[in-house]
Parts: C-alpha cells; sequence; structure tokens
C-alpha cells in the first residue's frame, strides 16, 4: 500500500469507530450472530448443516461488516463534503477509495477467519477444497464493496442506510436460505446461493467444476453492481 492509502486508511478507521452504529453493526453484531450460528448447530450435525451454517456466517459478515458499512461511510464522507475535498487533491480516485474502503475490507476478512476457526473448534469440518472457500470469500467481499458504492449513490444520509441497504440484504440472506431449503437450481443465480453452492462445493470437496457456473454467476453480479456503482456514484452532496 502507499503512504496516502495508509494515511487515509487509518483516518476512516478512527472515523468509523467514533460512530456507535457503523461500529456495533461492523463489529459487534457479524461476531455475535456467527457465534449464535455456530454454537445452535448440534452435535450429530452432517456436512450440509455445517455448510449452510458457514455460509450464513459469510453472509453476515460481508453483508454487515463490508456491505452496510461501505454504503454508511460513502454517504457521511460525501455528505460532510470530505469526498469532494479528497477529490480536489493530488491523489486518485482509485487511491482514495482504496484507502476509505480498505477498514471495512480487512475487517471483513479478518472476522471470516476467526468465525471459521471458531466453528471448526465447535465441530465443523475442517474444507476439503480450501480453494472453493476463498472463491466464495473474495468475490463475496468485492459483491458487497460494489453493492456499497451502489447504494449510496442512492443514499442521501448516513442515517438512511439503514433502510437503503435492506433490500440487498435480504436478497443476499434470502437467497441463501432459499437455496439451503428448496436445493432449486434456480438459487444459484442469486448472490446468495451462489456463495452457499461454493462453500457446499469447498467443505464437501465434490464436484468442484461444477462450481464455476455459481463463480460465474458472482462475477457477473459485481459486474453489473459495479456497472451501477460507476453510474451512481456521487463525489457531492446529493441535490
Amino acid at each position: 500500500m502507499s503512504t496516502a492509502v495508509l494515511a487515509l486508511s487509518s483516518a476512516e478507521w478512527k472515523l468509523l469507530m467514533r460512530n456507535k452504529t457503523v461500529a456495533l453493526s461492523a463489529t459487534l453484531m457479524p461476531l455475535l450472530l456467527g457465534l449464535l450460528l455456530g454454537t445452535s448447530v448440534p452435535g450429530s450435525a452432517d456436512l450440509r448443516v455445517w455448510s449452510a451454517t458457514l455460509t450464513t456466517q459469510l453472509l453476515a459478515v460481508q453483508g454487515l461488516t463490508v456491505y452496510f458499512t461501505v454504503t454508511t461511510a460513502l454517504t457521511s464522507r460525501r455528505e460532510d463534503l470530505y469526498l469532494k475535498r479528497l477529490r480536489s487533491s493530488e491523489q486518485s480516485a482509485a487511491t482514495i477509495l482504496t484507502g476509505l474502503l480498505s477498514p471495512a475490507v480487512l475487517l471483513g476478512f479478518g472476522q471470516m477467519v476467526v468465525l471459521f476457526a471458531i466453528s471448526v473448534g465447535l465441530g465443523a469440518p475442517l474444507p476439503a477444497s480450501p480453494v472453493a472457500l476463498v472463491l466464495a470469500m473474495i468475490p463475496g467481499v468485492a459483491l458487497a464493496v460494489a453493492a456499497g458504492a451502489a447504494t449510496s449513490g442512492r443514499t442521501s444520509t448516513a442515517e438512511q442506510a439503514q433502510i437503503t441497504t435492506m433490500p440487498w440484504l435480504i436478497v443476499l440472506l434470502g437467497s441463501a436460505l432459499w437455496a439451503s431449503m428448496s436445493g432449486s437450481p434456480a438459487a444459484v443465480l442469486l448472490p446468495g446461493g451462489a456463495i452457499g453452492d461454493l462453500v457446499h462445493r469447498a467443505m464437501s470437496g465434490v464436484d468442484l467444476l461444477g462450481g464455476l457456473p455459481a463463480l460465474g454467476v458472482l462475477v457477473a453480479w459485481i459486474a453489473l453492481l459495479g456497472l451501477l456503482a460507476r453510474t451512481w456514484f456521487r463525489w457531492e452532496p446529493r441535490a
């Protein structure tokens, strides 16, 4: 990382922790939800149950720690003219956004690793294919960042983010629940279902090449949300 990115990341972390709502949603809530899910799994649970549990844990982090935080941070920094001041500096847009979004991204990855380690300690099996698990984590975080940047463009205030983020969170968690309960192939077309498919293949090690469609779905969603973010994103307050 460059010096500018590190400086922006450090400043952004301090600003995030000063906002009690964001700090709670980005730190305690995902971990508490993950712990609750992990401790509720019975000792006789099979691989499918653990796959569904791990999927929900990952989505909780990606949705709350990354997506909600990115939406709130970008909206807040835009409304207090911080983004406008940064944009008028000598730093590029890529440097600015990397610095601002790094804390949420790094925190998200850290929480996913912690929750997975806790789940293994509670009885979850080790993944048969760690690579497939990584493929569920990295595109999932990229998806959350793109969705957050897009949603911030449609969010007038940081407080309003609690409402504007709900549709995507419902789609994310709802599609994973639908996929685990119905087993419908169509569920993989939605982001939560695609991540759930990759997690199940990672844990079972079965037909890893069969996970390519799910990975392709995630890439397509990232591209779509990235386009929306590029179209809707604002450096100055909404009129």
